[in-house]
């Protein structure tokens, strides 16, 4: 028997569906729940504020288990986004904006524990302090009007978009600066770490590994009347490989990046800056953004050691926020991302990142429709591809195929709504077959951490899937724990927080000695 939606949690049964993209979505229930963004009952508009709500508190506690934690997984799990929006009656305009929080859920011996703790910035102290918001950041002014925003933005690194443990060390990104360092036990907060000889001061909150050789790749952008990309590779321990700077044809904000096993390739999006807006402090940084789709794509293909001339390809405009990953085939470079037509969620007073930090939907009508390039070395030519036509976001691999081919995809995807996610897919690259689970409508799910088995490693289809999410009917957050090869039977387990978590952007595994 099929349960019903709100048996889904109680249960771990019902609500799965098996999608291939020959055929139709297949649920009865799939024709109620489309509603175009902007366009829901009051009820449905509410709920979803509490991702943009203040989490106050720091915790360490059991969450309720239902179901049983497979015997494979073994680690933490630590995820990162924005845990704080207000201060002294100040409100950020923006979802995507806030101060870093890290949450740990660590797994041993069939029991989990939660943790969450402020990533303790330079911002996040003084602001701590003060009992106010002082900085301005990168989607909202700082307080004090013209005065106090004249001038180049001066925003400061609030660690609070992605993660992950390299070396004992678990370290926190922004989109500015260097990254936090953090203990991976405590979580408490160690300071700062310039990569690489210091020319990358603003680190990009996406870097790559390529899974064979345990490089890592790492990239940042400057600003200025050239705009600047400034690369640096690691080797697996953590000697420097490469560095290098790269001036590039236009300037463009870029939020991730494509690198193979010689290249790395930039994706700049056609969103042009106004300058005197926001020099003159009557916009943040995002505010001076506007889409130019009639520009295209520009794709910057650099080696990776620097010592070739950038090769330049125009695209058609597609917003990208990350990419699945790319590789080296025959002469070609295969690039698989999610692009959206136009970043209408993101940019303009309605969107819907605007709008729901007030409780509204807003505008959200581009979906982020899986993409490929296929980018041609030789002839310097690239077509692109839409794989599908489903709503997908936060894209997930094994970490093995990093810089090399994959066959296998995990992400998010959108039924009622093409911005708030409700579902968790994996999707074959061979086939065009699409697999997933959905929560049902009342329900919000993040980025699905993929957590491999340590039974078959080598694998990239076997392991387990862990995404946090948020249920309207309590107004509370959970982690659902899904096997990635039995995934439209739903959760194996959830654990149950006592608690909402604000956004959580992106996740690391982090496996048990």
């Amino acid at each position: 028997m099929k349960a019903t939606r709100r048996d889904i949690l109680g249960t771990l049964t019902g609500g799965a569906i098996c999608l291939g993209l020959t055929g139709g979505f297949g649920s009865p229930a799939k024709a109620e729940r489309i509603m175009e963004a902007g366009h829901m009952t009051k009820a449905d508009q509410d709920w979803r504020h509490l991702l943009g709500k203040t989490l106050e508190t720091e915790q360490s506690y059991q969450p309720f288990l239902e179901g049983k934690i497979p015997d494979g997984l073994k680690g933490t799990l630590y995820r990162n986004g924005p845990g704080r929006f207000d201060r002294g009656g100040i409100r950020k305009r923006n979802l995507l904006d806030g101060d870093g929080m890290i949450q740990a859920f660590r797994f041993e011996d069939g029991a989990v524990t939660y943790q969450n703790r402020f990533v303790q910035t330079e911002k996040y102290q003084e602001e701590e302090k003060a009992g106010r918001l002082i900085h301005e950041t990168w989607t909202t002014r700082a307080p004090g009007g013209f005065w106090k925003n004249l001038g180049p933005p001066a925003v400061k690194s609030q660690a609070g978009i992605s993660t992950l443990m390299r070396d004992g060390k678990l370290y926190a990104f922004d989109e500015v600066s260097a990254p936090y360092i953090l203990d991976g036990d405590t979580l408490e907060t160690k300071g700062q770490e310039i990569i690489g000889s210091g020319a990358l001061k603003d680190v990009k909150a996406h870097t790559k590994f390529d899974g064979r050789t345990g490089d890592w790749v790492l990239f940042g952008t400057a600003f200025g009347r050239v705009m600047t990309a400034n690369i640096v590779i690691l080797g697996p321990d953590g000697s420097l490989k490469s560095e290098f700077s790269a001036e590039l044809p236009r300037s463009a904000y870029m939020h991730d990046f494509f690198v193979t096993e010689n290249y790395i390739i930039l994706n700049m999006h056609p969103a042009g800056l106004e300058l005197l807006p926001m020099m003159t402090g009557q916009k943040a940084f995002s505010e001076a953004l506007n889409w130019e789709a009639e520009k295209g794509n520009l794709l910057v293909i650099l080696s990776k050691n620097g010592d070739q001339d950038p090769i330049y390809i125009d695209v058609p405009a597609s917003w990208m926020w990350h990419s699945y990953n790319a590789f080296e085939q025959g002469g070609k470079i295969i690039a698989d991302f999610i692009g959206y037509e136009e970043p209408d969620h993101f940019l303009g007073d309605q969107a819907a990142f605007h709008t729901i930090m007030d409780g509204h939907l807003g505008i959200a009508k581009a979906k982020g429709l899986p993409r490929r390039y296929e980018i041609d070395l030789v002839s310097h030519q690239a077509t692109e591809t839409i794989l599908a036509d489903v709503s997908l976001e936060f894209p997930a691999l094994h970490p093995s195929v990093g810089c090399h081919a994959h066959t296998v995809g995990f992400s998010t995807m959108g039924i009622e709504n093409t911005i708030f996610h409700s579902a968790v897919t994996r999707y074959d690259f061979r086939s065009g077959n699409l697999e997933y689970y959905d929560f049902g409508a009342g329900y919000h799910v993040g980025e699905a951490v993929f957590a491999l088995n340590p039974d078959s490693p080598a694998d990239e289809g076997q392991g387990w899937l862990l995404t946090l999410g948020l249920e309207q009917q309590s107004g509370r957050s959970f982690l659902a724990i899904l096997d990635a090869e039995a995934l439209p039977d739903g959760p194996v387990a959830i654990l149950k927080l006592d608690h909402h978590t604000p956004l959580s952007f992106h996740g690391a595994w982090q496996p048990a000695a």
